[in-house]
């Protein structure tokens, strides 16, 4: 069965070596305008693996984020580190509150829990040290992040090696590709608002730092909603380490396409970092820069659809709309997409 995938980030190369594995007699190419290293949004992702149950719209998303977390683990311990980017990590996730230490609802909770575990509340003393000048209430995790970097190279590396074509090309309908193959998948994430004229899909900016430390940071820090405006947008504070670069974040803005780094932002996000880690007191900034989060009203898609295209009755299967949320829900949302294509494989094994 010859299958597409439209969209090289990480949802789509996730989809395209997850195809491969569960099912050999499956011939799969990737299509796409752009492959890593080049820039696609997923490379600029902190890779942070945490998440809310509240922020997800239903059970079968929540459970392609505890898959995806539990992937990513078995991943940490299989192989270097330098070869995916990928690595079991302590930290403190936690969020502003009313006064220091509050015991906070199960639904706030990270869902890497799930997974991982580890969940401790955080005291008054300790939510105070880790943010001084802001009431807040959290946990000490354990979770994974993820170095794209490294780990988007190392899908398309797995995934030539299984045997996989790539066609670089913008596909601009689904007829353009319906008469080669059997079932096309769509990860197109912002690109769906045209492909598959999605009107939910809407672009997010975030904003970020790479810092270079001379002292290794080992541990993480997720303040959600450090500070909230009336239209929508908000700053989330967080460090992120990799290897000897930090990645310092960042700014969630609804609505705005614009990739231009806005510098006063730049420098509060690099004063929070270095007051709130002495590993980064004296950190060397290597980059400013931006990306554009793929969110959808009415959250994540994957959900197959058929449609008569060129004269023929195709499958469509959709995987898209995950936001910030593009690597925590990358595999498990490509285990889901496997058993949606499954189907269709027995009613081709039965020609």
């Amino acid at each position: 069965m010859k299958v597409v995938v439209i969209g090289a980030g990480v949802v789509g190369l996730s989809t395209a070596v997850c195809i491969q594995e569960t099912y050999a007699n499956c011939d799969v190419t990737v299509m796409s305008e752009k492959f890593p290293p080049e820039d696609i949004v997923s490379l600029v992702a902190g890779g942070l693996v945490v998440g809310t149950r509240g922020e997800f719209d239903t059970s079968d998303r929540i459970r392609a984020f505890i898959d995806t977390a539990n992937y990513f683990t078995r991943l940490s311990f299989a192989e270097n580190y330098q070869v995916h980017g990928v690595q079991m990590i302590d930290g403190c996730y936690c969020m502003a509150t009313e006064t220091y230490g509050e015991q906070l609802s199960e639904e706030l909770m990270p869902i890497s829990a799930a997974s991982f575990r580890k969940v401790v509340p955080m005291s008054a003393d300790e939510c105070r040290d880790v943010m001084p000048y802001k009431p807040c209430s959290g946990w000490h995790v354990t979770s994974v992040c993820v170095d794209t970097r490294r780990y988007l190279p190392y899908l398309l590396n797995k995934f030539h090696r299984n045997g996989g074509h790539i066609r670089r090309c913008k596909v601009h309908s689904f007829s353009q590709v319906a008469q080669e193959y059997d079932v096309i998948i769509n990860c197109t994430g912002l690109g769906s608002r045209e492909l598959a004229r999605d009107s939910n899909m809407y672009p997010v900016k975030g904003q970020l730092l790479r810092m270079e430390t001379d002292k290794k940071v080992t541990d993480f820090l997720y303040f959600m909603n450090l500070s909230v405006k009336s239209d929508g947008s908000h700053t989330n504070f967080y460090y992120i380490p990799h290897g000897n670069e930090v990645v310092v974040g960042g700014s969630y803005d609804p609505d705005v396409e614009d990739r231009s780094v806005d510098a006063d932002l730049s420098r509060e996000l690099e004063a929070m970092a270095r007051q709130l880690h002495p590993g980064m007191k004296k950190a060397k900034i290597l980059q400013e820069y931006t990306g554009i989060r793929p969110l959808r009203r009415g959250g994540i898609r994957i959900e197959k659809e058929f449609k008569c295209l060129e004269g023929k009755t195709i499958p469509i299967i959709h995987n898209y709309g995950h936001g910030g949320y593009g690597v925590g829900g990358s595999w498990g949302s490509a285990m889901q997409v496997t058993e949606l294509l499954a189907p269709e494989i027995q009613k081709k094994s039965k020609l």
